[in-house]
């Protein structure tokens, strides 16, 4: 997306109204810091880590800002049964669902548990009052299939000014008695979140051909969650609406971004100060300019199409789309997992 090149000046007028982004993870293995954190200074990171000798090496290369906690999320304060599989990332407080697992190519082997560990279970909303942390702006889960008990017991954040939830959500149970998508969405509707985005992973069956083309089952994805701006507009809560507003240009939806600067700016639902609707009106000129820049290549194709070029120019470019789509399922669809 062309925004992404000029981010940090596109957006500079109104992240200085958000002096702190809170994004807490869920499952915080191999979390390295994303294209967002650093592109947003203000964020305070927190993540939780069941593992320990994940969560050391975690804390030991915390940049400034990252902070860990050894213990595992869930609904409520507990010990539970970590099920440690041989593949450590599909580790679960949720016993694997063999069933399924041991007839998909690549699986079974990770999904076996190796070993039964008690641990430390907190909720968010117990926890991290504890420690003077309020509201979380940002939640990212990626916890094998206990993402809604986590959500349930973060009940207290998603009912004030969480903007943004990421959540990995199963299709079919890989774990026994996980909830799926289905439930996760409707919990988070429940909250005035919007799907904005789901990327969708396949497996293959075990007894099919390893080099042979299939679709294979969609099992899993990432989900992205947006809050509907007019849920904080009617509750006059401005600073969530400039962090919804900024995160989601970040996340390249740049028109959900874009309409909510226009309802700041045309509504009059909400009342901003004179600094706040300067910082408003810069950035969406600067937005709109950058936008606009990022795009020329459209005048290219629009100027071909006005000198007669429109079908070669459409027939090259759905060729280059078909050959591109081919190549990439070609290749991917061979695989025991892959992801569109």
């Amino acid at each position: 997306m062309p925004i992404m090149k000029y981010r940090s000046r596109t957006l500079h007028a109104l992240s200085a109204l958000v002096p702190e982004i809170v994004y807490v993870m869920c499952g915080a293995r191999g979390e390295t810091s994303s294209r967002l954190m650093r592109a947003l200074p203000q964020v305070k990171f927190i993540g939780f880590e069941p593992d320990p000798e994940e969560y050391e090496r975690l804390s030991a290369n915390a940049k400034p800002g990252f902070h860990y906690s050894n213990a595992g999320v869930g609904g409520r304060d507990e010990q539970r049964t970590l099920y440690v599989t041989r593949n450590p990332g599909c580790a679960s407080l949720l016993q694997p669902n063999h069933a399924l697992a041991s007839r998909l190519q690549g699986c079974g082997p990770e999904f076996e548990v190796v070993e039964q560990r008690r641990i430390d279970v907190v909720s968010l909303n117990s926890f991290l009052p504890q420690f003077g942390v309020n509201e979380i702006d940002f939640l990212d889960l990626d916890t094998q299939g206990s993402e809604l008990e986590i959500l349930r017991g973060a009940e207290h954040f998603l009912s004030a000014g969480t903007v943004v939830v990421k959540c990995e959500v199963e299709f079919s149970s890989l774990y026994v008695d996980q909830a799926l998508f289905g439930d996760v969405h409707n919990y988070l509707r429940s909250f005035g979140f919007e799907l904005f985005d789901l990327s969708r992973s396949r497996y293959r069956r075990t007894n099919f051909p390893p080099h042979a083309l299939t679709r294979g089952q969609l099992l899993w994805g990432d989900s992205l969650f947006l809050r509907d701006y007019m849920f904080l507009a009617n509750r006059g809560d401005k600073p969530a609406l400039f962090k919804l507003c900024l995160l989601a240009a970040h996340l390249q939806f740049h028109d959900y971004a874009m309409e909510i600067l226009a309802f700041l700016l045309e509504s009059g639902a909400v009342e901003l100060s004179a600094t706040e609707s300067e910082a408003v009106r810069k950035t969406r000129e600067q937005y709109t300019a950058d936008l606009r820049r990022g795009a020329r290549w459209l005048d290219l194709l629009y100027g071909m199409e006005a000198l007669g070029l429109k079908r070669p120019v459409k027939l090259l470019g759905r060729l280059a789309t078909q050959l591109g789509e081919r190549l990439h399922k070609d290749r991917t669809m061979t695989e025991y997992n892959w992801v569109d």
